[in-house]
């Protein structure tokens, strides 16, 4: 196997090695998870390929006992999914376990009850929707301005959403629950689909399944929990008594992810300050009383000038664009 570079940590060559158990049983299915993988630290590509390198030259030989026809040879494939013969299972186990005694440290701690890695941050810009796949096959979609660090551990899969919001859906594994904390709080769930948001205030919005929401009001108080179902947010803001936040979610509550929003009679206040929150651009309202007005309709709400068109139109207001970066909505004159 050849060197490869610097700083590659023996979790990086125990995950290369499940990384390439999982591209030769399923690597349509593993690669977008293989692509991440690389793309948190460059020098697992060298590490990835190598040992790939050598799982293929161990098949090569097995398969050679096998039989003495030459298969046909196939087309390229990309560096993370290449082809290869049917593997002796013997040959198989004994390159792993051999790779593993070479790699691995000796620890009186067994590898499944390792500690968990470090964690790896997800960032998105102003304006940008992402998705991000995690290690365990669950997905994070990441709205704007919203930061994330995953860490994936033999016994629990923990997210910290440190500020904006997230839609996550869970893959199910019973056996390591999936938590994801922010602003005090902590969602469990085991495989389900839920929004959290951590800006001014913290609210947890349950699509699918079910969640557990444990919270601790004061270091006085012990921590209470919710159960949450399908259809219901919690909000919580500081000093804020948590048995009375749990409330119905409107149809426009879970429609982030694709950006346009059926608004049925809500406050004009909560869609200005939702679409300023995708912009560089701000919507001003003047007065700002005119806010508290409630509006229905469809609206793309990371489109910052069709946001202020329809809300002018809807108030009968004029649009100042003289400063920059502001959209003052105003009386006529």
């Amino acid at each position: 196997m050849t060197d490869v570079h610097e700083h590659i940590t023996a979790q990086d060559k125990q995950a290369a090695q499940i990384w390439v158990l999982r591209m030769l049983d399923e690597p349509d299915r593993h690669a977008p998870g293989l692509a991440d993988w690389i793309a948190e630290k460059p020098t697992r590509q060298a590490l990835y390929t190598d040992f790939m390198d050598d799982v293929q030259a161990a098949g090569h030989a097995a398969a050679s006992f096998q039989t003495r026809a030459k298969p046909p040879r196939q087309r390229q494939r990309p560096w993370w999914a290449k082809p290869m013969p049917v593997l002796a299972a013997a040959s198989i186990l004994g390159l792993l376990a051999s790779a593993s005694m070479v790699w691995r440290t000796p620890s009186p701690v067994a590898p499944q009850l390792a500690e968990a890695s470090p964690a790896t941050t997800f960032v998105t810009r102003l304006g940008e929707v992402r998705t991000v796949h995690l290690a365990d096959g669950s997905r994070a979609i990441l709205d704007t301005d919203t930061v994330i660090g995953v860490s994936m551990a033999a016994d629990s899969r923990t997210i910290s959403l440190k500020r904006g919001r997230a839609r996550f859906i869970v893959a199910h594994d019973s056996a390591r629950p999936f938590y994801v904390r922010a602003g005090g709080i902590q969602v469990r769930a085991t495989g389900t689909v839920f929004d959290v948001l951590f800006r001014n205030t913290v609210a947890v919005h349950l699509i699918e399944g079910g969640v557990v929401v444990k919270m601790q009001a004061n270091a006085a108080q012990s921590p209470k929990t919710i159960a949450l179902k399908p259809g219901q947010i919690l909000a919580l803001r500081h000093g804020q008594s948590p048995q009375s936040l749990v409330m119905p979610a409107r149809r426009s509550d879970q429609q982030w992810v694709s950006g346009v929003k059926s608004f049925d009679n809500v406050p004009i206040r909560e869609v200005i300050a939702e679409a300023n929150s995708y912009s560089d651009t701000k919507i001003e309202l003047i007065p700002g009383s005119l806010g508290e007005r409630e509006i229905f309709g469809e609206i793309d709400i990371r489109d910052i000038e069709r946001v202020a068109e329809a809300i002018s139109f809807y108030l009968d207001l004029s649009i100042d664009r003289s400063q920059k970066h502001r959209l003052v909505l105003a009386s006529k004159k």
